[in-house]
């Protein structure tokens, strides 16, 4: 009789602690699911303020290069200004 309850109490003990692994098995992977999900949404977060950033760049680039051709006809046009002053007509 002794020996039945104790193994009744090894046997009752052995599923509580099975159950009490999976349910913190699972609430770790909660956990990680949840990690995951925070580092996708950071990840795509930061392409998009990259894009944002790059865009801008191009902006910035093209805007740039469009004054350096103004810069350019200006500096031509004052050549050709101080070239017509300096040769005699």
């Amino acid at each position: 009789m002794y020996n039945k309850k104790v193994i009744i109490g090894v046997a009752a003990g052995v599923a509580v602690l099975a159950l009490a692994g999976i349910l913190l098995a699972k609430k770790k992977k909660s956990k990680k699911q949840k990690l995951i999900d925070k580092a996708d949404g950071l990840a795509d977060n930061f392409k998009s303020k990259l894009h944002n950033l790059q865009r801008k760049a191009q902006k910035e680039i093209k805007h740039a290069a469009d004054r350096g051709e103004e810069f350019t006809n200006v500096a031509r046009d004052r050549a050709a200004d101080w070239i017509g002053k300096v040769s005699p007509s």
